[in-house]
C-alpha cells in the first residue's frame, strides 16, 4: 500500500455496497468526532451502510441520531468493560459489516479484540502525535497527518500498515454577508479580527493567543470561540480579564457560517495531529498563524497560506500578528492560498476516496473474511 498520503484515484465500483461498522469512544466534541461524523455521512451518501458504536450520550451519537445514521450504545468504560467487549462482539456477529473502523487507542482496544478472525477487516485511525497503543492488532493504521506516521513508525508500526488520509471536510457554504456577520458578532465594521476555535484545554493553548495579542498595541480583536466552562476555560477568562480586545462568543455550533467575518485565523495549539480548526479556516479563504506543532505545518505552508511561528514563541506569534495586519493585500492573498490548499488537499471527497482507497487494498491484501 501507497504510504503518504493515500492514493484516492477512483477505480470502481469494487468497494461499493460495503457495512461499514465505526467504533468511537468519546463524550466530547473535537476533531476526531467531527471527522468521523463527516466520514460517515459522506460514506452513506457513496452509498455505503454505516453504524456508530459508542456511547449513546455523546456529541458525536447525538449527532448521528439527528441526521438519521444507525447507532448503537457501547459504553466502553476504561480498557476492561467485559459487558462491552461482549456487546461489541454481538453487534459483529449480528451486523455482519465487512470492515470495523475504530477511530482513537480506546476503541481500537475493543474493536480488535471484539473482531473475529477470519472476520471483517481491522482497520484504525490514529487521531494524535501520541497514539501509539493498542492497534498492534489492526490490519491497518490510517494516520490523520504525517506527524501521526512518524510518531507510529518510530513506536514499531511497519511502515506498510500506515497510511496517511488527510481529514477533509465539505466545502462550507460562505453566503453569508460579511457586514451581516460582524454586526450579528458584535465586531466594528473597520476593525481587524482575528479568532481562534477549539476546546479549552490547556493543548489548545489560547492562553498563549492572549499572551501575543498583550504584545500588540492597537484596536486588533481576538475571538476565542468555544465552551469557557472548564478549569483550562476559567484560566484563559482570568488571564484576558483586563483587556477589553479579547472575546468569548462561547460555543457556536455554526463555525462554518461565521468565520468570513474575520480576516486571520490563530492557532496557539501545543499539541495538534494536524489541526482541523486550520482545514475549515482554510476553506473559508482565511489566512492562518499558527504555532508550527505537529501536524500544523502540513496545513499552513510558511509564508504562502499564512504564517507559522515556533512552538511556545508569543512574541514571534504578535510579529506576525502584526505584519499580517499592516498589509491587507497580503493577507487577502493568503487567504485565497489557504482555499486552494483546501481544495487541493483537504476535501471530504479526497478523504472519502482515501479511506475507500485503504478498506479496498487492506480487503484485497487479506481477502474480504480474513
Amino acid at each position: 500500500m501507497s504510504n503518504t498520503p493515500a492514493n484516492t484515484e477512483a477505480t470502481g465500483p469494487a468497494e461499493s455496497g460495503l457495512r461499514i461498522l465505526h467504533v468511537l469512544h468519546s463524550h466530547g466534541h473535537g476533531g476526531a468526532e467531527s471527522h468521523a461524523l463527516t466520514l460517515m455521512q459522506a460514506q452513506r451518501e457513496a452509498g455505503h451502510t454505516v453504524c456508530l458504536a459508542g456511547p449513546h450520550d455523546s456529541w458525536l451519537a447525538g449527532q448521528c441520531l439527528n441526521a438519521g445514521l444507525n447507532c448503537e450504545h457501547l459504553a466502553m468504560h476504561g480498557l476492561f468493560d467485559l459487558v462491552s467487549l461482549l456487546r461489541l462482539r454481538h453487534l459483529i456477529r449480528r451486523w455482519q459489516p465487512d470492515v470495523v473502523h475504530a477511530h482513537l487507542v480506546r476503541a481500537a482496544h475493543y474493536a480488535t479484540l471484539a473482531t473475529p478472525s477470519p472476520g471483517p477487516v481491522r482497520i484504525c485511525t490514529a487521531h494524535a502525535t501520541n497514539a501509539r497503543k493498542h492497534m498492534q492488532r489492526c490490519q491497518h493504521i490510517i494516520a490523520v497527518s504525517r506527524a501521526v506516521r512518524t510518531n507510529l513508525l518510530q513506536h514499531g508500526y511497519p511502515a506498510r500498515q500506515v497510511t496517511v488520509v488527510y481529514n477533509g471536510i465539505a466545502a462550507p457554504d460562505n453566503t453569508g454577508e460579511r457586514a451581516a456577520l460582524r454586526r450579528e458578532l458584535g465586531i466594528p465594521p473597520d476593525s481587524w479580527a482575528m479568532v481562534n476555535v477549539g476546546r479549552f484545554i490547556r493543548d489548545k493553548g489560547q492562553d498563549q493567543l492572549v499572551k501575543a495579542l498583550s504584545h500588540c498595541p492597537g484596536e486588533q480583536q481576538l475571538y476565542l470561540i468555544g465552551d469557557t466552562e472548564t478549569p483550562f476555560g476559567q484560566e484563559v477568562r482570568a488571564l484576558a480579564r483586563t483587556d477589553a480586545r479579547i472575546h468569548f462568543p462561547g460555543y457556536r455550533a455554526d463555525v462554518a457560517r461565521l468565520l468570513p467575518a474575520f480576516d486571520a485565523y490563530l492557532l496557539g495549539s501545543r499539541r495538534e495531529a494536524l489541526g482541523l480548526s486550520l482545514v475549515e479556516a482554510a476553506a473559508a479563504g482565511l489566512p492562518a498563524i499558527a504555532m508550527a506543532v505537529g501536524g500544523v505545518p502540513e496545513v499552513v505552508e510558511d509564508s504562502v497560506s499564512g504564517y507559522l511561528v515556533p512552538a511556545g514563541d508569543t512574541g514571534a506569534m504578535a510579529s506576525r500578528m502584526l505584519a499580517l495586519q499592516a498589509d491587507p493585500a497580503q493577507a487577502r492573498a493568503m487567504g485565497a492560498s489557504a482555499r486552494q490548499r483546501y481544495q487541493a488537499q483537504f476535501t471530504q471527497d479526497a478523504m472519502l476516496q482515501g479511506v475507500l482507497a485503504v478498506y479496498r487494498q487492506t480487503r484485497a491484501d487479506t481477502g474480504p473474511n480474513a
